[in-house]
């Protein structure tokens, strides 16, 4: 990134924005991202001088391949040797050329605007009469020939004979392959001279599809292992949870796969009857009312469990897809589990809990005919999935929004339908999306698909299929949550937590922040490690952590159920330990982590809920202190404290909130509180000072930040708050008190503030020609009182920071 020619170009080709109603919005590319384009430009330049074969880009899905192709079609336009091509984006699915439609249509890199091909005839128009530019978005199908033309047995029709015309196949399975008499074969007919790239978000079986006779070999590959790897994606775990089905004599598990597929458009008669029995079959079968009431009451205990386990990760309860085998089954199945919840329903398109979505038309009936909706309809439920604050949590689908769609929250899938191959990958692709703390997505599947997700990683990578990034077993998350719970009892040995249990909430807190105190007390056996040594402190923080991630999969599978009291304790103590950390990070004024943050709201939301809120003072045994009140029998109190290490946290954070406040303008001051404070932190964490020693620093502190407020008064006349911040700076210097004296600094700092009240404006601070002004008075002012003048840079430095702290008050 840092070589110059690459900096400069990921500027201007690999930066998008994206205008929308929130206004603009910047994209980077990833490193995948960059080294794909790039070799896929220079494999298509190859390409148009030879035989149009440029090849594949198999990016697995969730690792931003729309991007990728908005990347490409804009390098592509802009290249010298390609004339200015004309690009046609073809995708196999009327709802996938729309999602991708939608991406480069709200880009402001491309530099025109993309056209979405409605007919046949639209197409043949624009690719006749074009000879240059252009960027088409067509379906596979609008290749498809006449019905005259197939009476006739003619070949379809040539477009174009071009050589500036780039076809950009998104997602090239199924219908792209057939070379004799299908739409590749039309392809050729119709842009003879064209190049082809495909772009794929699962891997190309060679078994059975002569996929390089169409596009050529591979161009660029980035794995299942990899995205994970490189946080692009996250994992998926696979958790079945068979409801049996009885099969039907005359029907096969193929007969449910081709009931199940897309809606068969263009078969004769006769194929399409077949279908529609398969589908009446399926719904007998799969959609038994018996089966469907079972189906609903486990996705609902599944789920209200699994948004619970996610909430301390996403701060938030996330999303969830289930998939149906036909669309009545999904209409039923929303009956289902609106009678168990009935307040998850609403018949508002913007309100509910759960809506279902799928493609119909006025010939429909009920159940179907209650869940059809205008396409504009279905966008705001997607709208909606994808925004994490919305009440909706689940959606409802048979075939839409498997591919293609992106919902960053959503992270389960609960899978009622025996898919296979490249649709199976794509949809379990739904839920491997990265966001905020989300480290795994889950598929709960209903359906028969283990075989199924062994044969589909087969085409995969060898690495895929070693380290199985996607159907990973939830079995093995279960194991390993056995696991982190036995080394977390080790570690937290040395303290009886399960002797101060009972049966009240009080007691449960009391008990996780008595083991915090435990285990975040420099003075407990294990906590004195070396350097590259672990602390039992953050040994515990490390295993607590990897248990909630484990226990989010695994928390749905009775084997566990004698676990669930320890994992609900250690989490407790998880969310005390954050607390406290954040205590200690902000008082060393460092910044909180996000995910201690969420673990902060979670503390938050769950005292709330419990109508008990503990602060840290009642944990300590202590009444929360005055600092005007800091006795030698609170002294003593604290040092005799059941958790003196709570104690002394205590003092910190009213000590952290008091200093701030007497000195919010005076940053010298804040600055000389904070450092002490964290010094005597240090020391107590490395046991250079014990519990009692460090109390007694702390009070000492506290009674000095006590008299803060009235230090200007020894002054004649008294110095103001302000006069006194001024004061603070430019008496930093122990010469200059010396050779000067207290009384020329204090007239010094009462000049200070006159400055300012005649020389600051509101935007002094990004005017430069106001700050040298103001700069050059602060020196005069300091060269008239004989400061000394190897003193006076550091002094003018200290002073300008100060009234950039007060500048806002003055200038209004």
């Amino acid at each position: 990134m840092f070589n110059p020619a690459r900096f400069l170009q990921l500027q201007r080709d690999f930066t998008a924005y994206d205008e929308g109603a929130q206004g603009l919005e910047k994209r980077i590319a990833k490193p995948h991202q960059y080294f794909a384009v790039t070799k896929a430009v220079g494999s298509t330049v190859l390409a148009v001088a030879s035989n149009g074969k440029a090849g594949v880009v198999w990016h697995t899905q969730g690792s931003g391949k729309s991007m990728e192709m908005e990347l490409y079609a804009n390098r592509v336009i802009r290249h010298p040797k390609l004339l200015n091509p004309t690009i046609v984006v073809i995708t196999d699915r009327t709802e996938l050329d729309g999602q991708l439609f939608d991406t480069f249509n709200a880009s402001l890199l491309l530099p025109e605007k993309p056209v979405q091909i409605r007919t046949r005839s639209q197409l043949r128009e624009q690719l006749t009469q074009r000879r240059t530019g252009g960027i088409y978005f067509t379906t596979l199908q609008k290749f498809g020939r006449s019905q005259a033309e197939r009476d006739a047995g003619a070949d379809h029709p040539l477009l174009s004979d071009r050589h500036n015309i780039i076809v950009v196949v998104d997602e090239a399975h199924r219908s792209h392959y057939d070379d004799l008499d299908g739409y590749a074969a039309h392809l050729k007919d119709a842009l003879p001279n064209a190049a082809l790239i495909a772009f794929t978000g699962t891997p190309i079986s060679f078994a059975d599809r002569n996929t390089r006779e169409v596009f050529g070999e591979y161009i660029d590959i980035y794995d299942l292992t990899r995205a994970v790897r490189d946080g692009a994606t996250v994992p998926v775990y696979f958790e079945p949870r068979l409801i049996k089905v009885a099969f039907a004599a005359d029907v096969s598990e193929d007969d449910i796969d081709t009931a199940a597929d897309e809606a068969a458009v263009g078969l004769d008669l006769a194929e399409r009857e077949r279908i529609e029995r398969s589908v009446a079959v399926i719904n007998a079968v799969y959609g038994a009312p018996e089966r469907l009431a079972a189906l609903a009451a486990d996705i609902v205990t599944h789920w209200e469990n699994r948004r619970t386990q996610m909430a301390s990760f996403i701060d938030a309860p996330g999303k969830a897809m289930i998939v149906g085998a036909t669309r009545e089954i999904c209409a039923r199945l929303y009956d289902e589990i609106v009678a168990l919840r009935p307040d998850w329903h609403a018949d508002a398109l913007e309100a509910g809990k759960i809506k279902v979505v799928y493609s119909g038309g006025p010939q429909d009936q009920p159940p179907i005919s209650t869940h059809v909706r205008r396409d504009s309809a279905n966008k705001v439920v997607k709208a909606r999935l994808r925004e994490v604050d919305d009440e909706l949590e689940i959606v409802i689908v048979k075939d839409m929004m498997l591919t293609g769609f992106d919902a960053p929250p959503l992270h389960t899938l609960y899978l009622d339908r025996p898919l296979k191959g490249a649709l199976l990958m794509q949809t379990l692709a739904r839920v491997n999306r990265t966001f905020r703390g989300k480290t795994d997505g889950l598929l709960t599947a209903y359906a028969p698909l283990a075989d199924n997700l062994h044969k589909a990683l087969a085409e995969y990578t060898q690495e895929d299929q070693q380290t199985r990034p996607v159907g990973r077993n939830i079995d093995e998350a279960a194991a390993l949550a056995e696991t982190l719970i036995d080394e977390i009892a080790t570690v937290c040995a040395g303290y009886d937590w399960k002797a101060t249990l009972g049966p009240d909430r009080r007691s449960w807190v009391k008990a996780a922040i008595r083991l915090t105190n435990y285990l975040r007390d420099p003075a407990t056996p294990g906590n004195q490690a070396g350097e590259g040594q672990e602390s039992l402190g953050a040994r515990f923080r490390r295993l607590s952590g990897q248990l909630a991630r484990a226990w989010a999969l695994a928390s749905g599978k009775d084997t566990l159920d004698h676990r669930r009291l320890e994992v609900r304790f250690y989490e407790e103590v998880r969310v005390w330990m954050g607390k406290f950390d954040a205590q200690a990070r902000q008082a060393s004024g460092e910044p909180v982590p996000e995910d201690i943050q969420r673990l902060l709201r979670q503390l938050v939301a769950q005292s709330v809920d419990d109508g008990d809120i503990v602060d840290i003072y009642q944990a300590a045994g202590l009444p929360k202190p005055s600092l005007n009140d800091l006795s030698p029998e609170f002294q003593q109190r604290a040092v005799r404290a059941a958790n003196p290490h709570l104690a002394i946290e205590a003092l910190r954070d009213v000590l952290n909130q008091e200093s701030g406040r007497v000195t919010r303008h005076n940053l010298v001051r804040q600055r000389a509180f904070s450092q002490r404070l964290t010094e005597l932190m240090t020391k107590y964490t490395n046991q250079q000072l014990t519990s009692a020693e460090v109390i007694a620093e702390l009070i000492a502190l506290a009674k000095e930040v006590a008299a803060e407020g009235n230090r200007g008064q020894r002054f004649d006349p008294p110095l103001s708050e302000d006069e006194l911040a001024f004061y603070d700076a430019v008496s930093q210097n122990q010469s200059a008190v010396q050779l000067q004296g207290q009384d020329v600094l204090a007239a010094i700092a009462r000049d200070l503030v006159a400055v300012m009240r005649r020389d600051i404006k509101t935007d002094w601070t990004v005017r430069d020609d106001v700050r040298a002004k103001l700069r050059s008075s602060i020196k005069r002012l300091l060269v008239l009182n004989k400061y000394p003048p190897d003193k006076q840079p550091e002094a003018i430095r200290l002073v300008i920071e100060q009234m950039e702290s007060m500048a806002m008050r003055y200038a209004a």
